[in-house]
């Protein structure tokens, strides 16, 4: 970057500036020589004084001692005085009001010199002071000795003054010596600014000046050479590219003369054609020129398209919006040229297809459009129809082939090279053999190629590989192109890739057939197997067996374990299944943990046992899973056709009643079938007939057990216990009655029941007997699992009757834990939700009970009566009591002891912290009534 200024103004701030500058530093050197000449004048008046002062001081001496007892002023006032002179001189300071600095080093000696004959003056005076104080006289030598120290004094006070006075002298020459520096420096200055004036001023002035005078008179030829960057220099280069302009301007009118002539014969040449229509435009967007071809192609006369004929008339009204804008783009200098196609209206009202190329022009000063017009219909419609046919060649989802009649390729489809991999580059030119898997032989070619020849088309499934190596379905279908002479063009091949199509159907197949987890067939092959057999069985007279298998434990190992363990268990399962029969048998699993076998061939029942027995012993062998080891068995029932059923559905039934039998045995048993096994099933079917009777009849109804507060022994609350008084049967056992409801869904409506009966119940008493009252109620798992559940009524109902949902306590079991979907906790959520408490029933007695606690907001646990029941001081029961009540307490439970029948147990309870008691000590389940006699008797001792 240059320092020197560009332009003429800064040129002429810089000139200002070095002359204030050079005024300024002229200022600046005499206020400094005038400065030393002060300090030099205090200097040596300060000098004065100090010689002055060592000859006052010695004659104050000798005074005061002939005329003593006078009032002569203190010696050390003069000490003091002389003192501070000196050091002024040497140090710089004040002394008598005079500022003055350290005198130059080249008079250190003589100041030496000074201070060393002051230090002997003062004790010579000294000396004498203190004579005079003590003998009142002076001796002579005494005041030889002050006059001659006096004279020592004041002669290197003296030599210090002449010194001064000399360099004074020398100071002042050399201040004359630089002034006349200073002008010679002033002058020299001057000097360069009017030489740079001269070389970067007034010589372009001179140049330019010259310049132009040539110009005037013609000569465009020659230029300056002015480099310089200010205005003078812009100035310069303006003047040299105006002559290099108005030089090329008058060559250009030559030479523009010449290419007009040709410019108009080349237009009247391209004018007078037959395929394009010619046209200008005027900035009034109105034709001033149409060729013959224009007024041909929109149906009017040259004269009509000349005469005031509006540019936009020459295309469709729905055109006119766009063909407007492009021609305003040009006239207004937005776009210069343009394409682009639209529809043109003929004369006559019709239009067609035309494509557009214009560019703007100046035309007598004023800006115009010249352009062409070319009719595209017949092209259009042949895009269309080819632009069609591609979109279905390009973007079908089936591969193309062309072949020619040696089936070489010519052409494929973008599908060709998805399905297949080959681009287009590596197929054409290529036989299709390059993706043959070799999976078909040379039959089945053969047999292509003779329905080509005899029909031109074939069609199938065909094994092919792709480039990188996979083998895959296509389903082909080949059709030929003959030539007019009846000789084959082409083979077109059209295939698509089936390959996941045949998969799925053969998975469907399978799926439908077999079962996912243990491959074994499933229910809908068995019966398809099953019918087969009884077919065949039938017309050969043959006798087989049917097994049907239960796994034992099986769901408590899936709960306990998980359902991946569980898979896993069943697959094992399966495996030994399949061990244990022969080839000729079926195994087969209909879901969950049941499996069937087919036996073949039986010739005694003693094979079939033995079959059996080998099952019962394989099963029952530990399993290695995953992450755990685990024991089951299985529980199996046998049927035999056709002793036992002529028919699947029956001995099915059968088979599966005997495996039941087999369970009640003790489980890990087979059992086979017998007539009484289904007599005690139609007796299932006739206990739950009457069951569906009693809850239509009303024939049951409510006991309620008291549970009381262990700290008072207070009746605070009921256990809602349901009975059923059957007009034939007699009080039936609920152990007998509930399974059976929760197996056939009445348990819901039943729930229902008990939950309405217990609740207008508690509203009688809590309204007249004990505000605080509440009741529990035992709630299936089978009710909570199940969609009929109407959470939103129950809660209306509570409402109904103004019972806080704090009352009632809804009891489940472990197994609800265990056993909860989706469903089950949805309808808990909803009835906890509304403040309906939950009490965790029969707790210790299920599987992973503990892990379960933090799933719901559990408000109570009820310690089973298998561990109350046996409960004494010295029973390992009190440990386990303890540590459920303790575990209970930490976790924010409250605590409920069933079974309590003894004073024994209560105390123990009692003493570990138990909240609540229940059982036959307090009082056995009894009615409403002798309830309310009950909570009548208490609120009388209160």
């Amino acid at each position: 970057m240059s320092l020197w200024p560009r332009t003429l103004k800064q040129k002429t701030i810089l000139v200002v500036v070095l002359v204030a500058l050079l005024a300024l530093g002229n200022v600046v050197t005499l206020q400094a020589m005038l400065r030393r000449f002060d300090d030099i004048g205090a200097t040596v008046n300060l000098a004065g004084k100090m010689r002055m002062l060592s000859q006052r001081i010695a004659l104050e001496a000798l005074a005061e001692n002939l005329a003593q007892g006078g009032n002569w002023p203190e010696v050390q006032e003069r000490y003091a005085s002389f003192t501070e002179s000196y050091t002024a001189l040497r140090q710089g300071g004040i002394a008598y009001g005079l500022a003055v600095r350290p005198v130059d080093p080249l008079f250190t000696p003589t100041l030496d010199q000074l201070h060393h004959a002051w230090q002997h003056f003062q004790t010579v005076v000294n000396a004498a002071h203190a004579t005079i104080h003590a003998q009142n006289n002076l001796s002579r030598i005494q005041v030889l000795e002050i006059m001659a120290a006096s004279d020592d004094l004041w002669a290197h006070s003296e030599n210090l003054l002449n010194q001064l006075v000399e360099f004074s002298g020398q100071v002042q020459q050399r201040a004359l010596w630089a002034s006349f520096l200073l002008f010679g420096i002033d002058i020299f200055v001057l000097l360069i600014g009017f030489f740079i004036i001269q070389l970067r001023v007034l010589r372009p002035v001179q140049e330019i000046s010259a310049q132009c005078a040539e110009m005037i008179v013609g000569n465009y030829s020659i230029r300056n050479k002015i480099t310089a960057s200010d205005e003078l220099g812009q100035l310069a280069a303006v003047l040299n590219q105006a002559a290099e302009q108005i030089e090329k301007l008058l060559l250009d009118i030559a030479t523009e003369r010449s290419a007009v002539a040709q410019m108009q014969a080349m237009f009247n040449g391209l004018a007078e054609n037959d395929v394009a229509g010619i046209y200008m435009i005027s900035s009034e967007m109105k034709l001033i020129y149409a060729n013959d071809q224009l007024a041909t192609m929109l149906g009017y006369s040259k004269e009509d398209l000349t005469s005031n004929f509006e540019a936009v008339r020459m295309f469709a009204p729905k055109s006119g919006v766009l063909v407007r804008a492009k021609i305003l783009d040009r006239l207004e200098g937005r776009a210069h040229s343009t394409r682009y196609e639209t529809i043109a209206a003929h004369a006559n009202g019709t239009t067609f297809d035309v494509e557009i190329f214009g560019t703007s022009m100046m035309y007598q000063g004023q800006p115009a459009i010249i352009g062409m017009l070319i009719d595209i219909s017949a092209r259009k419609r042949t895009e269309d129809s080819m632009r069609r046919a591609a979109l279905v060649y390009q973007h079908t989802s089936e591969a193309m082939v062309v072949t020619d009649p040696n089936g070489v390729v010519l052409d494929i489809n973008p599908a060709f090279t998805t399905i297949t991999g080959y681009r287009a580059d590596e197929i054409i030119g290529r036989r299709l053999n390059i993706i043959s898997s070799g999976r078909h032989d040379r039959d089945f070619y053969k047999t292509m190629w003779d329905a080509l020849k005899k029909s031109g088309t074939w069609s199938g499934d065909i094994y092919n590989i792709r480039k990188n190596g996979e083998e895959y379905i296509e389903r082909l279908t080949i059709t030929t192109s003959f030539n007019t002479d009846g000789s084959i063009n082409s083979h077109i091949g059209l295939f698509t890739d089936v390959t996941k199509l045949r998969q799925r159907e053969a998975v469907i197949w399978r799926q439908a057939h077999f079962d996912n987890l243990t491959q074994l067939p499933n229910r809908q092959m068995f019966q398809e197997s099953l019918l087969s057999t009884i077919e065949f069985s039938r017309r050969e007279q043959k006798i087989f067996a049917l097994v049907f298998l239960d796994l034992d434990f099986f769901k408590e190992v899936n709960d306990t374990f998980g359902h991946d363990e569980g898979d896993e268990l069943l697959r094992q399962v399966a495996s030994r299944l399949q061990s244990c029969v022969r080839s000729t048998d079926l195994v087969a699993r209909l879901g969950g943990d049941e499996f069937v076998l087919i036996l073949h061939n039986t010739k005694s029942r003693e094979d079939i046992f033995s079959i059996c027995k080998k099952v019962l012993e394989n099963i029952s062998k530990p399993y290695n899973l995953t992450n755990n080891i685990v024991n089951i068995s299985v529980s199996a029932g046998i049927t035999f056709y056709p002793e036992d059923g002529q028919d699947g559905r029956t001995l099915l039934k059968h088979a599966d009643l005997a495996m039941y039998a087999a369970k009640d045995k003790g489980r890990n048993q087979f059992a086979v079938f017998d007539i009484e096994m289904e007599q005690e099933a139609q007796s299932r079917r006739m206990l739950l007939r009457d069951l569906q009777k009693g809850l239509d009849k009303k024939e049951f109804l409510l006991y309620y057990q008291p549970i009381v507060a262990m700290q008072t022994g207070k009746i605070v609350k009921a256990e809602a216990l349901i009975r059923w008084d059957q007009p034939l049967r007699g009080r039936v056992n609920p152990g007998d009655f509930i399974p059976l409801a929760e197996e056939s869904g009445m348990i819901v409506p039943l729930g229902n029941w008990i939950f309405n009966e217990a609740m207008q119940q508690l509203a009688v008493w809590r309204t007249q007997y004990k505000s605080d009252f509440s009741i529990s109620v035992n709630v299936s798992p089978v009710q909570l699992l199940s969609t009929d559940l109407d959470c939103k009524q129950w809660l209306e109902k509570l409402a109904q009757l103004k019972i806080p949902s704090q009352a009632l306590v809804i009891e489940i079991t472990e197994r609800m834990l265990l056993e909860s979907d989706k469903i089950s906790d949805e309808n808990i959520n909803t009835l906890q939700t509304a403040g309906i408490e939950l009490a965790l029933d029969d707790f210790g007695t299920g599987y992973s009970s503990l892990s379960y606690l933090k799933r719901f907001d559990i408000n109570y646990i009820k310690i089973d009566r298998s561990f109350v029941c046996n409960l004494h001081r010295a029973s390992e029961d009190v440990a386990l009591c303890q540590a459920i009540i303790v575990m209970a307490h930490q976790l924010g439970i409250q605590v409920v002891a069933e079974g309590v029948e003894t004073q024994e147990q209560h105390s123990i309870l009692l003493e570990a912290g138990c909240d609540f008691g229940q059982g036959y000590w307090y009082c056995k389940p009894i009615t409403a009534a002798e309830m309310t006699q009950r909570l009548v008797q208490e609120n009388l001792k209160i």
